[in-house]
């Protein structure tokens, strides 16, 4: 059995029809479990009238984020199926351009009784490649030049962390972990439940022949500003380098700076 977390943020109409066009291109059996964070009227009303009769719904006037939010569906899909052994963690910004590309997750994830998390290839709207990053230091250092060249793509892999957008995990140690870190509202989720896996002896597998189309998180960038979308960031890359890595205060106080280097260079080499 298969469940499918979704954490939809004032987005009903794209959640909806990632529900209704996008996953019934999966070749397996699977529950999906939508949670309605900062919920309203509008959009309660709008997922009831638009999913299917048989999706599960959580709704929530606060927006609780992507770790408590992908926790709480996570459990309620526990409750409800009996027997779950892999739970698929997506935003609804997400397109499978082939059937096959759960097939070749869930085949990457068999082969090794170590692997705890597969994650695709994620192409972005700029074409480029999303993941994986393949040490902490990538993720500390080679992601503020992405785009020059991206780093990113390769071949199938263990790696560090794999793109949050697409995830797809062994139910049973993601529970008895306690799933994602709920210390992180936003960002950098995904290279924590990779930490906390390995500390289980579970390993982040990236899958090259899996290929999906991320197409980017429209909604955060239309409620938030670009100074608050930095200032999370920046607060979540601070808790995952100084708790997880063991980076110095004095390092994870210097770290915007270099950071904020590195994008006018990447401005002025456009």
């Amino acid at each position: 059995m298969l469940g499918v977390v979704i954490v939809s943020y004032h987005s009903p109409e794209r959640t909806a029809h990632f529900v209704t066009e996008e996953l019934p291109k999966l070749p397996w059996e699977y529950r999906v479990c939508v949670v309605d964070v900062a919920a309203t009227t509008d959009t309660e009303q709008c997922l009831s009238e638009r999913l299917p009769p048989e999706t599960l719904r959580l709704e929530f006037a606060e927006n609780l984020g992507y770790s408590r939010g992908n926790n709480r569906g996570a459990e309620r899909l526990r409750q409800e199926c009996p027997g779950l052994e892999y739970l698929l963690i997506c935003n609804d910004d997400i397109e499978f351009p082939a059937p096959q590309t759960l097939n070749a997750m869930m085949a990457a994830l068999q082969a090794d009784a170590t692997r705890g998390i597969v994650g695709p290839d994620c192409i972005g709207p700029d074409g480029l490649h999303q993941s994986p990053w393949d040490s902490a230091d990538d993720l500390g250092k080679r992601e503020r030049w992405r785009k020059a060249p991206s780093p990113f793509g390769g071949p199938s892999r263990n790696c560090y962390a794999v793109r949050g957008c697409c995830l797809l995990v062994r139910a049973e140690p993601f529970f008895k972990i306690g799933g994602f870190d709920e210390d992180f509202f936003l960002f950098f989720e995904e290279p924590v439940l990779g930490e906390k896996f390995t500390k289980t002896g579970l390993s982040t597998w990236y899958e090259s022949s899996a290929q999906i189309r991320h197409l980017g998180s429209a909604t955060i960038k239309r409620s938030l500003s670009s100074w608050r979308i930095y200032r999370i960031y920046r607060r979540s890359f601070f808790r995952m380098a100084h708790n997880y890595w063991g980076w110095s205060r004095l390092k994870c106080l210097l770290w915007p700076v270099t950071h904020f280097i590195a994008r006018i260079v990447q401005l002025i080499l456009r």
